[in-house]
């Protein structure tokens, strides 16, 4: 796990500036703070900050082939490195460390960019080829290891998080009015933007090749969607969780390979629970295992529920991390480190957890990903309920929704049956959103609101196939395309970097991954309870009463923290004179909001911490790019 970093010039034999590279690799120190290093050759310049997980000795970055032509800096974990340099060794090829990234730089060297669909694991990396002067931008099938470029007259800029680009001071800081809007709809952004006009990411499964000032993407991987929807139906439910079991336990024994030690974060769920319980059959001494509670008991998961390190038979060292309302003074570090704007505040929690786990270990393996496989959230089960009411004409559905059984005991179904009857971007945004309720009044400032109102969202390509899949297939599409990458693996990746950790995602493995596709959705979607494949398939690994379990997903008291005593950074930012001066949102109508909100005439916690995150986000990257606190 690293912090990667550097530039390619549009001018092959332009001199990079060594100091501006040194500046672009120093501000992400925290994602790799045991060594930095540097490649400087005319036309191209590479910079890391290491965190050794793997060859602590020899393993410094970049790593180059024996005559150094091919040289790379790589952010992640290769699991399979064992068996690749087992067969480059074999095809005569000299390994000079022990590092799971050389297997990269000897693999191109065979395969040219194909060398990325021999790789199994979480990556995001850049290589040089020096015979054709040519930058390779590459990221992980899934998305789990971040990577964001710029592409400007004078060359590519790139590094793991858009602060090494900023730094260069080589982009206009102009915020994109399509992702401020994504915000607060969506509750993230929609890949490849980000919150800067002219920074990009890279998306999932693709490489980018840049030489002498052109610039191509290429997509090297993607769910097959015909396969997806047909199923294999060769197997039985049985057979299935034997397959599901047998994959799940060959992906968690992988990403416990390294040389430092592994803990889990562990809640009372499935997911975490499944894959900490195989852990501790195959870890040769006693996990550690750090979970989440929280001050205030109605969103405090583990209040009333066992976790699996409660349990006799497992060999756990189990530690409790309690999140508090005075906690709520991370969110500018939070902000700092995700770069973009928060609606839900899940950050906070997620960072505590990792400053916790990062004083015991190095890495820590997490449930994410499983939700999104098999059907988890509550919007899947939703959808499947209210289905037959989507063909119901708009009049009907708007009269059901105002029904009390609705409107008041299950508000979220009430923005379902309003949604569009066909899945698409918008049914979906109704589902997911943070945001249960239309604006409250004028938000925004009355320029940026013109600019919101005019253009939708923007919808992702489907495949052409998409209209004919079963609804499960289409709710997942979403999840694995969108709210996944953009999303969930961000915040994760973010949140643990902050400190220094390496968070792994043994669901998304990329063949476990294709193995899930392959479960007929009737069985994925099958029966009252979430997630019956997973379920069957960890019988034999829990207990019982965590199988049986149904599943309470982290909220954060957002809405109390915003009638509690505000830190000095809010009440500053919320402030008349600073929402004027940034421009973005009107002054009246959020002091109006946030009073509303403190007295009890509304729930407007969820807006207010966007407001106060798009605020923190143009104080620490639009007039400068300094971390909080830092001059």
């Amino acid at each position: 796990m690293c912090g990667i970093s550097g530039v390619a010039s549009a001018h092959p034999d332009q001199p990079i500036d060594r100091a501006m590279l040194g500046r672009m690799t120093r501000i992400v120190h925290h994602r790799g703070p045991d060594s930095q290093g540097f490649h400087l050759a005319p036309g191209i310049g590479l910079g890391v900050q290491r965190l050794a997980i793997n060859d602590l000795e020899t393993g410094d970055q970049p790593i180059s082939n024996a005559d150094e032509t091919v040289t790379v800096v790589c952010n992640g974990e290769i699991y399979n490195f064992v068996e690749l340099r087992r067969e480059l060794v074999a095809a005569g090829h000299r390994f000079r460390t022990g590092s799971d990234v050389e297997v990269i730089v000897h693999l191109y060297e065979d395969r040219g960019a194909d060398c990325v669909d021999r790789l199994r694991g979480m990556f995001a990396f850049a290589l040089w080829d020096a015979p054709r002067r040519r930058l390779m931008l590459a990221r992980d099938r899934l998305g789990i290891k971040p990577l964001h470029y710029a592409i400007t007259r004078d060359g590519c800029y790139f590094g793991s998080e858009s602060k090494s680009i900023l730094i260069a001071d080589r982009i206009d800081r102009q915020i994109d009015v399509r992702a401020l809007r994504e915000l607060f709809t969506l509750g993230f952004a929609l890949a490849p933007k980000t919150f800067f006009t002219e920074i990009q990411r890279l998306q999932p499964g693709h490489y980018l090749l840049y030489r002498d000032g052109r610039a191509s993407l290429h997509r090297y991987w993607e769910l097959d969607p015909a396969q997806t929807e047909a199923g294999d139906g060769s197997r039985s439910p049985e057979g299935w969780a034997e397959a599901l079991l047998e994959k799940l336990e060959e992906s968690v024994r992988l990403h416990l390979r390294g040389d430092v030690p592994v803990g889990a974060w562990l809640s009372a769920g499935i997911d975490s629970s499944g894959v900490t319980a195989l852990m501790s059959r195959f870890a040769p001494s006693p996990v550690r295992t750090f979970s989440l509670a929280f001050e205030d008991p109605d969103h405090d998961e583990i209040r009333d529920r066992r976790t699996l390190a409660d349990f006799p038979g497992y060999p756990l060292s189990g530690r409790r991390v309690v999140c508090r309302t005075a906690d709520f003074a991370l969110f500018p570090e939070a902000i700092w480190h995700s770069e973009d704007p928060s609606l839900t505040g899940h950050e906070i929690p997620m960072m505590l957890l990792a400053r916790a786990a990062a004083d015991h270990v190095k890495v820590v393996l997490t449930g994410e990903g499983s939700d999104e496989l098999f059907g988890g959230y509550a919007w899947f089960r939703a959808d499947r309920l209210l289905r037959p009411l989507a063909r119901l004409p708009l009049s009907l559905r708007r009269m059901a929704a105002a029904a009390p059984l609705f409107s008041r005991r299950w508000p979220g179904a009430s923005r379902i049956l309003l949604a569009p009857s066909r899945m698409n971007l918008t049914r979906y945004q109704h589902m997911i959103a943070p945001l249960q309720s239309d604006l409250p009044g004028r938000l925004f400032s009355p320029d940026l609101e013109q600019m919101l109102t005019r253009d939708g969202l923007d919808e992702p390509t489907r495949p052409a196939a998409f209209e004919t899949w079963h609804p499960f297939t289409q709710l997942q599409h979403y999840e694995m395309n969108v709210r996944l990458p953009d999303w969930i693996v961000r915040q994760l990746d973010r949140s643990s970097m902050a400190y220094s950790l390496e968070a792994r995602v043994p669901f998304l493995d990329h063949e476990l991954v294709e193995l899930c596709a392959r479960i007929p959705a009737r069985l994925k979607a099958r029966g009252p309870r979430d997630k019956p494949v997973l379920r069957r398939a960890l019988a034999s690994v829990l207990p019982p009463e965590i199988v049986r379990r149904r599943k309470r997903g982290m909220t954060v008291p957002v809405e109390q923290w915003f009638r509690s005593p505000l830190p000095d950074f809010a009440t500053e930012l919320l402030a008349r004179d600073s929402l004027a001066d940034k421009g973005y949102f009107s002054p009246g109508g959020v002091v109006r909001m946030l009073e509303e909100h403190r007295a009890g005439r509304g729930e407007y916690g969820h807006y207010l911490l966007g407001v106060l995150g798009v605020q923190l986000w143009d104080e620490h990257f639009v007039r400068g790019c300094r971390p909080p606190g830092g001059a």
